[in-house]
């Protein structure tokens, strides 16, 4: 499996990008997201991709067809206005919504999520990767929902850092 940020090498790549983005948050989210992480998502540009804070992170593994998603991490501005993170079924319970939750606080250097305190695998997935419950509120469901926060040093991100040009980001696993 491997971690790397989402790295376009021109805007016009980006619609396309951030639809298969969309449709593997629809499909693999179990109907668990926000609507407002969705249209976060939707109406993000590409020069507010390029902000700090904000990033497309994806852990993908090599395939026939070549590499393909199997978990994905989004948040704008540090996780203040969305943070949505979804694995596929298969690659469940092996840590990779973790990897991605720390890829994300090792760029940005903090981050945060809102989780509802319902949804434990989502929970046990922020406090596996060292963030930490710092409020409760309402959230848009009613439901009660934790705010979890995390920081690291930031690191300098690397070569490593980006998806091949030419790969479609958002490949469905079979």
């Amino acid at each position: 499996m491997e971690i790397s940020c989402l790295s376009l090498s021109s805007p016009e790549e980006w619609p396309h990008a951030r639809q298969q983005c969309s449709e593997f948050f629809r499909r693999y989210s179990n109907k668990r997201l926000t609507r407002e992480g969705y249209q976060r998502l939707a109406s993000l540009s590409y020069d507010e991709l390029q902000q700090p804070g904000t990033s497309i992170v994806a852990a993908t593994v090599r395939s026939d067809v070549g590499r393909m998603p199997v978990g994905i991490c989004f948040a704008a501005d540090y996780g203040e206005s969305a943070c949505m993170i979804a694995v596929h079924p298969l690659y469940r319970n092996r840590q990779i919504g973790s990897s991605l939750i720390r890829s994300q606080l090792s760029r940005f250097g903090r981050l945060r999520c809102k989780v509802a305190a319902d949804h434990t695998a989502s929970l046990q997935m922020c406090f596996h990767a060292g963030m930490q419950a710092i409020a409760l509120e309402q959230g848009p469901t009613g439901k009660p929902t934790l705010i979890m926060s995390g920081s690291q040093p930031l690191r300098q991100p690397s070569s490593a850092d980006s998806i091949q040009e030419g790969e479609p980001l958002c490949r469905n696993p079979s």
